[in-house]
């Protein structure tokens, strides 16, 4: 359960970064399809989390997770397409 945590922690953080107007990886952001796409897989998270181990650990493991993933995502898009190859809107 704790790699499907991590998974659906990270699928979470992807779609959330997807979905953000500021995002630099797609042409046009997921919009809300994304938003609750995201959610559902953070709430999936959660669940797993919890389900592996007891709550307040699995709560503190799910929360870690979903922080990882919203900081590396950011310079994984940064590293795969720096800002010369990026065109201004």
């Amino acid at each position: 359960m704790d790699f499907l945590g991590c998974v659906a922690a990270i699928a979470a953080m992807a779609l959330a970064y997807l979905s953000s107007p500021n995002q630099r990886l797609l042409r046009r952001s997921l919009g809300r399809p994304g938003k609750v796409a995201g959610w559902l897989f953070g709430i999936g998270a959660f669940v797993a989390w919890i389900v592996g181990e007891t709550s307040l650990p699995g709560i503190f493991a799910a929360l870690t997770a979903l922080m990882f993933g919203g900081v590396v995502l950011p310079y994984i898009t940064w590293f795969f397409r720096p800002a010369s190859e990026r065109t201004p809107r």
